[in-house]
C-alpha cells in the first residue's frame, strides 16, 4: 500500500481546516510591520510586565496593589470561570512516549493532522509558525525561569461566544467573563493537543491563560492568523479582535505557515473606530511608533489599565472593531474567492451600520441574560459589587 493511500486525501491537498477559509488568504515572506531590530536582539519581558501585575504588587500605590486582583474573581460568573482556569492549568503533563509514533514524518502531512485535530477540539482557525527568542516570557509570574528550546508553534484561535458579546455595549462586567469562557476552550483545547503530540513521541507543552509562557500577539502574526491593528491587538480578516489565542510547543516536524496581508495597515490609518469608542482616549491616533524594534500602534496602557481595575474591563474597541463583525458567519465565506477588496467593503459597510445606530446593537436591549452585580459607583467613580457579602469572597 502507499503511503498516501494510508490517509484520507485532506492530509495531502489544499482543502480548507476549520471554519474559515485561511487557505485563501494572500501570505508573505515577514510580517508587514517595520522591523529595526532583529527578532533575536529584541527585549524579553516576564509575564508580569503587564500594568496589572505591576498593579497588584504595588506599582501603582495601594488602591490600585488591592483592586487589581479583584478584576475577576470580584464577579460571581467570572470568579467562577477562573476556578475552574486554575485546575485545568495545573493538570499534570504525561511523559514523552519512549519511542515515535509509526506515521508520517512529512511536515505537510503532520500540519494539516495537527491542524485538523486542532479543529476537532474546538478550534475555529489553526496558525504554525517557528518559535523565535522574544516570543517567551523569561520568567512566569511565580519568578520561575522559563526556557524554551522547542521549534514549534501551533496557534489557536477560538472566536468569543457572539450572542453575548452582541448583547454587551463592549463596557459592561459580563465582557470579562466572555473572555474567561473563551480562555478556558482554548485550555482544553491546548492541554489535549499538547497530551497527544507526547503520545505520539514528541515533546510539547501547552501555553493557555494562567499558564501562558509566551506573548500571543506576535506568535498570531507569525502564524498567519492576524495582522497588529491601531488599538495594539491582532485582527483576524475573518472575526476580527473578538477572539482569544493560546499555543502548543512542540519539536514535531511541521510545515509552517507564512503571515497574511489583507490591507489592515491601510485600513486602521483612515478607519478610528476604536479610537472614537473607547472611554479613556487610550487609543493613538496619527502614524505607528518604533516600539522594542518594530512599528506599531501604542495603547495608553495606564489610561486603559487604570479604567479596567478601578471601574470595569473595558472591551469597547474589540467589539466595535468593523472587522469584528457579528453578523458574518462562516457561511459568509463559503464562495468567497480570497478578494482583500470584497473583506474591505464589508468592513466599511459595517462602519456605515454602526454609526446610523450610534455604535449600539439592537440586541444590546433585548438578549442580556446574565445579573450584573457589579455597577459604577456615581458619586465615587468606583466600582462596588451590588449584591451584599460578595466581598467576603474575595
Amino acid at each position: 500500500m502507499t503511503e498516501r493511500l494510508k490517509y484520507h486525501d485532506i492530509l495531502y491537498d489544499d482543502r480548507q481546516i476549520g471554519l474559515y477559509p485561511t487557505d485563501k488568504l494572500k501570505r508573505v515572506e515577514k510580517p508587514l510591520y517595520k522591523s529595526v531590530i532583529p527578532p533575536e536582539d529584541r527585549e524579553k519581558r516576564k509575564e508580569t510586565d503587564h500594568i496589572f501585575a505591576q498593579a497588584a504588587q504595588g506599582a501603582y500605590g495601594p488602591e490600585l496593589a488591592k483592586l487589581a486582583p479583584r478584576m475577576t474573581v470580584q464577579e460571581p460568573m467570572g470568579a467562577a470561570f477562573v476556578d475552574v482556569q486554575k485546575f485545568i492549568g495545573q493538570m499534570p503533563q504525561n511523559e514523552v512516549a519512549s519511542t515515535i509514533a509509526p506515521i508520517t514524518q512529512d511536515p505537510r502531512t503532520l500540519a494539516r493532522h495537527i491542524k485538523s485535530f486542532a479543529t476537532f477540539c474546538g478550534a475555529d482557525m489553526v496558525g504554525i509558525c517557528k518559535m523565535q527568542p522574544h516570543f517567551v516570557y523569561t520568567h512566569n509570574d511565580a519568578g520561575e525561569e522559563l526556557f524554551n528550546d522547542y521549534k514549534y508553534a501551533i496557534v489557536l484561535v477560538v472566536r468569543k461566544h457572539v450572542p453575548t458579546m452582541t448583547a454587551t455595549d463592549g463596557s459592561e462586567s459580563m465582557v470579562d467573563a466572555i473572555s474567561y469562557q473563551a480562555y478556558q476552550r482554548l485550555a482544553l483545547q491546548t492541554q489535549t493537543l499538547a497530551n497527544y503530540i507526547r503520545r505520539l513521541g514528541y515533546p510539547a507543552a501547552p501555553s493557555h491563560m494562567m499558564h501562558y509562557h509566551t506573548l500571543m500577539m506576535p506568535m498570531i502574526v507569525e502564524a498567519g492568523l492576524g495582522e497588529i491593528s491601531r488599538m495594539g491587538l491582532a485582527v483576524n480578516p475573518f472575526i476580527g479582535a473578538n477572539f482569544k489565542a493560546a499555543a502548543v510547543l512542540t519539536d514535531m516536524p511541521l510545515e509552517v505557515d507564512k503571515p497574511i496581508d489583507f490591507g489592515l495597515r491601510d485600513f486602521c490609518y483612515h478607519c478610528g473606530v476604536c479610537r472614537k469608542v473607547c472611554p479613556e482616549g487610550a487609543i493613538p491616533g496619527g502614524d505607528p511608533v518604533i516600539y522594542n524594534g518594530y512599528e506599531s500602534w501604542q495603547i495608553d496602557k495606564d489610561k486603559c489599565g487604570r479604567r479596567c481595575m478601578e471601574k470595569r474591563i473595558c472591551g469597547r474597541c474589540s467589539r466595535l472593531c468593523p472587522w469584528s463583525n457579528p453578523d458574518i458567519s462562516p457561511e459568509a465565506y463559503k464562495d468567497w474567492d480570497g478578494s482583500i477588496e470584497w473583506l474591505h467593503d464589508r468592513a466599511r459597510a459595517r462602519i456605515k451600520e454602526m454609526i446610523a445606530r450610534d455604535f449600539r446593537e439592537p440586541e444590546e436591549n433585548i438578549n442580556k441574560w446574565w445579573f450584573d452585580l457589579l455597577q459604577v459607583d456615581e458619586n465615587s467613580d468606583k466600582l462596588i459589587a451590588v449584591e451584599t457579602g460578595l466581598e467576603n469572597e474575595l
